[in-house]
């Protein structure tokens, strides 16, 4: 072997470490919407099972009692009500959404549902865009009307140039404001996303 093909065999055997995935050149392009779609996935199977931790901000602090003094009986039930922890956790038990669960995990749990909500957002396309639900609608209402959604005339006096016109109405205010809410509930969930990154493991 030469040293030009070890070299080779050598970048290609560093290409398919773990740390370092191939990527298509499609996935490259469009390289956010192949993190949402393992993103989303994560975040799913996250929330499927029972989660134990939160991160700090969502403990309530609860003022320690004046009479209170730690004993052996105190001791020995923490360590038990720890083992069957650990005994639990090993099992990786599906989450039950009956059961009771504590204030601070509910809202630890709200919080990583607006995140899964705004990455499957991303990976659909952004379905549930006011904008592109009301342009849907004018696209069928002119398709049934058989009017066309656009009409392209050439310049009289400008060779090569083309006037675009489309048909429909006007996009109203209304859908803008509606539309900038819902872009900024997905900013709500990328910004939770980055801020509690570091915390998303069980």
């Amino acid at each position: 072997m030469n040293n030009r093909q070890r070299k080779k065999l050598e970048a290609k055997m560093k290409f398919n470490l773990p740390n370092q995935p191939h990527f298509t050149p499609n996935e490259r392009w469009d390289l956010f919407h192949t993190f949402s779609v393992y993103i989303a996935a994560g975040l799913k199977i996250f929330l499927a099972y029972k989660l134990y931790g939160v991160p700090n901000e969502f403990v309530k602090e609860k003022e320690p009692s004046a009479n209170f003094e730690p004993s052996k009986e105190l001791f020995e039930e923490l360590s038990k009500e720890v083992e069957e922890t650990v005994a639990e956790q090993n099992t990786i038990p599906p989450f039950n959404r009956h059961e009771k669960i504590s204030e601070e995990m509910q809202e630890w749990r709200n919080t990583i549902k607006k995140m899964l909500w705004a990455f499957e957002q991303i990976r659909d396309d952004f379905p549930d865009s006011p904008f592109s639900k009301w342009h849907e609608e004018q696209f069928y209402s002119l398709l049934a009307k058989k009017i066309p959604l656009m009409e392209v005339s050439e310049e009289p006096d400008e060779y090569g140039l083309h006037t675009l016109k489309l048909n429909g109405d006007e996009t109203p205010q209304e859908i803008w404001d509606a539309d900038k809410i819902y872009y900024d509930k997905i900013q709500e969930g990328l910004n939770l996303f980055a801020k509690h990154f570091c915390s998303l493991w069980d």
